[in-house]
């Protein structure tokens, strides 16, 4: 027979707590902050709930994590290390990463590996999150370590619409030609992406030159 509530180890209690976050149980998840739940507890990944929530689109429930002393912004789990955020634009959800945006989430998070939000909303080509995060902040001229931007990404993965946004708010990023454009500008040659080489100076000699 299972125990009631009031005799679960703090690890039943937690366990109950991300399960019903995963599963947008938002009833639950209330109940079980009310008794004192900790509502950043982690996985065995070291996801919180409020990362299971986001992963899954299920906003109600993220509310209720936050009402309950979630850190919106927590970096923890797995080799990422993403907050709600990036769980949410990784998995296109994008109602999700919207709130989240609007509930406060830092629009220039980034994982462990210095991917950004931005980066990651460029690459998977949705044109209205990118827009939001430039809204709610981000800042495009952002680098990963190995020196591409949210527009590197929007020019590798073909997204023509995306680009434009970007030089529309940082027209300085259009004309660089580091070895990081220079990548891109390569790959998008041989992918036949033309409106956006003509965009970005995709038709220079590509001599080795930074």
């Amino acid at each position: 027979m299972a125990l009631p509530a009031s005799e679960w180890t703090r690890a039943d209690s937690e366990g109950a707590l991300l399960v019903a976050a995963a599963s947008g149980r938002t009833a639950v998840v209330r109940s079980l902050l009310r008794q004192g739940v900790a509502a950043d507890a982690a996985d065995e990944r070291g996801l919180s709930p409020l990362m299971l929530a986001a992963r899954n689109n299920c906003i109600a429930t993220m509310r209720a994590l936050l009402d309950g002393g979630a850190d919106i912004d927590l970096r923890r789990g797995g080799t990422d290390g993403w907050p709600a955020l990036m769980h949410a634009i990784h998995r296109e959800h994008r109602q999700a990463a919207m709130a989240l945006l609007e509930w406060g989430a830092n629009p220039d998070a980034r994982g462990k590996c210095g991917y950004s939000a931005l980066m990651m909303a460029a690459g998977c080509g949705d044109l209205d999150l990118v827009a939001a995060l430039l809204t709610h902040g981000a800042d495009p001229s952002t680098r990963q370590p190995l020196g591409f931007t949210a527009m590197d990404y929007a020019i590798g993965y073909g997204h023509d619409q995306i680009v434009s946004l970007l030089i529309g708010v940082a027209p300085e990023l259009r004309d660089e030609f580091n070895p990081a454009r220079r990548a891109v500008l390569e790959l998008a040659t041989r992918l036949g992406y033309g409106e956006i080489l003509a965009r970005v100076g995709g038709n220079r000699d590509h001599d080795g030159s930074c």
